[in-house]
């Protein structure tokens, strides 16, 4: 869960991102490095709250418990309105990048009309009730790993055999100033690595979880790391700074230097089969989001309604789509505003989450915990620092993006009193 819950779709993408922000490959990987340390830090906080309450089932349950309901409704109001909309429109456009090796798509749009139909053909599977079984499921997460995994080995065996990077014409140019270029780099890297918190979610299903839980976590983020670094170094080695800063699709386009055009093909098949799977899971998942808060009177109650038929929340699936369109469209499909914008929203609600570790010692100092956070206080603390440092660098990489993550922050705070007030 630990891998899988981490290794979704943005290694495909992500990696040119960084690389259009930093002015060489060993600043690529260190970020790439500084982004584990974060991601094990916040893991290992986030350990100890799922084994001190097992059956309660993510941040949500966390900050309620450690900052109240405002800030656990804004959690949700801003994963429906900016970090799960925000992670479909920019997966999405992953995803056209892929496609667009081998299909013109100048008919329906290029790739930002292909990343919406993308979005509305599975929010559409959703809408009737299409749902990916457990096998489908296991089978996208086999497959990107061995893709991954296929690419890594490739490049460390051709390693001295595949030459010097091609020349690149007109590759972007690196941010201005490093510290602007580390904030845009940061920012891609912390929507790549998020995801080992869906542990918590089953905390309560797990055997011996005060021995399980930070195991798990550990060992999982150890992998990650490893296959994180392993690919990014086997990207900047076959394509350099310049050939990673300028290719939608990192991962094919060094698997074509590296095997031919086979290899690229089946990268770019795994590639698209774990992006499509992550689109499906977060239409699938976060749409039960607005019901669950529209059964709670926290939201709209159209959003409440289930199909006669169908038996979805297709309300809460058609917003979703919707607002995933209007931010495709309102950002032009930019990768970097795109990212950001979840980034902003999220890592605010992580360093939260991280944050709640350090509260709930001090308001509920008896209850027991079976598992306690290693390097408390220091580590929770320097996640907290980091994912602070995250949104900021969303601040400096986008603003205007950021800009309207703070509105609809200010939005839903105004949306939550005046239905406090309506609510008896």
């Amino acid at each position: 869960m630990v891998v899988g819950g981490i290794i979704g779709s943005g290694i495909f993408f992500t990696p040119a991102e960084v690389a259009r922000a930093l002015p060489t490959g060993s600043w690529i990987l260190a970020v790439w490095a500084i982004g584990g340390v974060v991601a094990l830090a916040g893991a290992l906080a986030y350990a100890e709250l799922g084994a001190m309450m097992p059956d309660a089932g993510g941040a949500y349950v966390y900050i309620r418990e450690a900052f109240g309901p405002l800030a656990a409704f804004l959690c949700g109001w801003m994963t429906l309105l900016l970090i799960s909309t925000g992670a479909l429109a920019a997966v999405a456009m992953g995803f056209s990048g892929y496609i667009e090796r081998y299909i013109d798509l100048a008919p329906i749009g290029g790739r930002l009309g292909m990343a919406a139909l993308t979005i509305v053909i599975l929010g559409v599977t959703n809408y009737l009730g299409v749902k990916p079984g457990a096998a489908l499921q296991n089978l996208l997460t086999v497959a990107k790993i061995v893709a991954l995994g296929a690419l890594i080995v490739a490049g460390l065996a051709l390693w001295d055999s595949v030459g010097a990077p091609l020349p690149v014409a007109n590759a972007p140019a690196p941010r201005d100033s490093l510290v602007g270029g580390f904030a845009a780099a940061f920012v891609a890297v912390l929507f790549t690595i998020g995801g080992w918190q869906q542990l918590n979610m089953v905390a309560g299903e797990i055997r011996r979880p005060e021995w399980t839980i930070p195991r798990a976590l550990t060992l999982g983020i150890a992998i990650v790391i490893a296959i994180y670094l392993g690919a990014n170094a086997v990207y900047v080695h076959v394509l350099g700074r310049d050939g990673l800063a300028a290719s939608a699709a990192v991962a094919a386009d060094t698997a074509v230097r590296l095997t031919g055009p086979t290899g690229g093909t089946l990268i770019t098949i795994g590639a698209m089969l774990s992006i499509l799977g992550f689109v499906n899971v977060v239409l699938l998942g976060n749409s039960r989001i607005p019901f669950a808060m529209a059964r709670d009177g926290a939201f709209l109650a159209a959003a409440g309604r289930i199909h006669p038929r169908f038996g979805t929340p297709h309300v809460a699936i058609a917003i979703m789509v919707v607002w995933s369109l209007i931010l495709l469209f309102g950002t032009r499909g930019d990768l970097g505003a795109l990212l950001s914008g979840v980034v902003f929203a999220d890592w605010i609600f992580f360093g939260l989450g991280g944050a709640s570790v350090l509260v709930l010692r001090r308001k509920r100092p008896d209850a027991v915990r079976p598992y306690k956070s290693l390097g408390y206080p220091v580590l929770p603390a320097l996640f907290v620092i980091a994912a602070a440092v995250g949104v900021v660098s969303a601040y400096v990489a986008a603003p205007k993006t950021s800009l309207f993550g703070t509105g609809l922050l200010i939005a839903g705070i105004l949306v939550f009193v005046i239905g406090r007030k309506r609510r008896p």
